[in-house]
């Protein structure tokens, strides 16, 4: 694990609790406005039977489709936001790192119908992680769905090619956040990658800002082939 994929893990783990209360309290605009909604309407769309939720954070994402009757789990390689997680009830939520989710147990589920990544692929490895994962665990014709940033908003001034990027966290309420790498990848990079590693493209969704009409995320679909 090089230096950034490390420094990732150790950030996250000094945000947890700051985070929990700023998606909670519903405090990020464009998740309040656009993304949150969005991912739902992606998964509620493909109904599936099962889903994994990868980077499930302090578990706001499954808890909204456990209440619409979707059965799941969550994983979160952060200890405290996993029991964040549980502790509002649900004991469907497992720490593990993504490169060990074939290795980890999730009830009587044993194959899922998808993968939910939102905004939870920060490293370099996670996709190869993932994908990895899926021939295990997900289901024949099984889903990935990954919403990140959109190019548009996440590139700034910065050439437009794969590299690692430093989040420049602005202040959210009263909370202050310890800065993270994170690993940028262009629109044909994700899509060349996972066509690689055996899934295919389904769908592309580009969610607007309700007032800037400026895309704010991408969310991709992809299926895994057999």
């Amino acid at each position: 694990m090089n230096i950034n994929e490390q420094r990732i893990l150790h950030s996250w783990a000094t945000n947890a609790k700051p985070w929990t209360r700023v998606v909670r309290d519903q405090l990020i605009e464009s998740r309040a406005l656009v993304t949150d909604k969005a991912i739902v309407e992606a998964v509620v769309e493909l109904e599936p039977r099962t889903f994994l939720d990868i980077g499930c954070g302090e578990g706001w994402l499954c808890r909204e489709l456990f209440c619409r009757g979707f059965d799941g789990w969550g994983v979160d390689g952060i200890t405290e936001l996993i029991e964040s997680a549980r502790c509002l009830g649900d004991i469907r939520f497992v720490v593990s790192s993504y490169s060990d989710l074939p290795l980890q147990k999730f009830g009587s589920i044993n194959q899922f119908d998808c993968f939910i990544c939102n905004f939870s692929l920060l490293g370099e490895c996670a996709l190869g992680e993932i994908a990895q994962a899926g021939k295990s665990l997900l289901a024949d014709k099984g889903k990935i769905i990954i919403q990140t940033l959109h190019p548009l908003i996440a590139c700034d001034d910065s050439a437009y090619s794969d590299g690692w990027r430093e989040t420049s966290w602005q202040g959210i309420g009263l909370e202050s956040f310890d800065p993270t790498p994170w690993y940028f990848r262009t629109i044909e990079s994700w899509i060349r990658e996972f066509h690689l590693k055996n899934y295919r493209l389904l769908k592309l969704i580009e969610p607007c800002h309700p007032k800037s009409k400026k895309p704010v995320s991408i969310l991709f679909i992809f299926e895994r082939l057999s």
